[in-house]
């Protein structure tokens, strides 16, 4: 009988040991961090990524010789502008590749397809679209001056923005002159948002400039221009869109003029056209030629263009390489 209470005695003290491990184990368990909000980071960072990835699998192994020779056959041609929104585009998915793999010849690629941009300014200068250039090249500059490990390829980035800074500035300079008689009501579209955007990329990335409190308040009045209540076009909204982001990748928060328009009727109104974000190019393409092909390859690189604003607000240039980003780490699977 006694050892029968012994026994008794010893399996309660097991139980009651096994108790405590048990509310200790729970305890230490309520105590770790939840790692569901740093997943559900990591799996939209890696949805954008992979987004963005589909246009240089579509276009990253094309042809552009005949694209390339017409522009030096044209050298005012008004839609030069616009061609140049495929090399930014296939820049900023080689340094999504980068940021994903580590390896340092996606970025190297990146800035080649930078440099292009660059070296072809006169071919895409002081014209109609130009802003939307300047603008889209500041916002892929500042995310390439934020890489980390960039090595030997330093000195070229460094280039990079003191040519991209120079075009910036001539350009804002040039748009300076651009005035609206105040009495009559201005029609506003496509180019009048390409000039907001420029003063914007000038005013915020050409912050130590003196002029640039003045082009800061030219994005404004340019901006304010636009009537909140009223439909735009898919590429009006996305160049606005990119004048609002280089204030907020310096820190200053969206201007109550861009915020307007772009939170505005033709975001809400169902009378409104909406966003496309579908690619129309569904495979890859061998080459590409003035006309319709080329047509298509600036419309998809557009839509690259979105993506990456939506994805450089939730991820700014630089978070990639803290140690403690809740999106680092994470291996993206591309397709060859």
């Amino acid at each position: 009988m006694v050892r029968q209470n012994r026994k008794t005695r010893r399996l309660g003290r097991f139980a009651a040991l096994a108790l405590l491990a048990g509310f200790a184990a729970g305890s230490a368990s309520a105590m770790l961090p939840d790692d569901r909000p740093r997943r559900q980071r990591e799996a939209r960072r890696l949805g954008q990524v992979q987004g963005m990835d589909i246009y240089l699998q579509n276009y990253g192994a094309s042809d552009w010789s005949r694209v390339t020779s017409d522009l030096f056959a044209h050298p005012g041609a008004a839609g030069n502008p616009a061609v140049m929104s495929i090399p930014l585009s296939l820049g900023n998915v080689y340094l999504n590749r980068f940021e994903s793999r580590h390896d340092s010849t996606n970025l190297e690629r990146a800035i080649q397809m930078f440099e292009r941009v660059t070296a072809l300014y006169a071919l895409w200068a002081g014209r109609e679209g130009s802003g939307s250039v300047v603008s889209y090249l500041d916002i892929s500059l500042s995310r390439l001056d934020a890489e980390c490990d960039v090595g030997r390829l330093q000195p070229r980035i460094d280039a990079l923005w003191q040519a991209a800074r120079a075009i910036t500035a001539a350009e804002a300079e040039a748009a300076s002159g651009f005035r609206i008689a105040e009495s009559i009501l201005p029609v506003v579209g496509e180019e009048d948002a390409s000039r907001a955007s420029l003063f914007a990329a000038a005013g915020n990335f050409l912050a130590d400039d003196s002029r640039a409190k003045t082009w800061q308040e030219s994005a404004r009045q340019a901006a304010s221009l636009f009537s909140p209540s009223a439909c735009q076009t898919q590429e009006t909204m996305l160049v606005l869109s990119q004048g609002a982001l280089a204030y907020q990748l310096v820190g200053h928060g969206d201007p109550l003029e861009f915020e307007a328009i772009l939170h505005g009727a033709s975001q809400t109104s169902a009378d409104c056209p909406q966003l496309r974000l579908e690619y129309e190019t569904s495979g890859p393409v061998a080459a590409v030629a003035p006309g319709a092909s080329l047509g298509l390859a600036i419309r998809d690189s557009r839509i690259v263009a979105y993506r990456l604003g939506v994805y450089l607000k939730q991820f700014p240039p630089g978070s990639q390489c803290s140690g403690d980003d809740e999106g680092d780490g994470i291996v993206v699977d591309f397709r060859p």
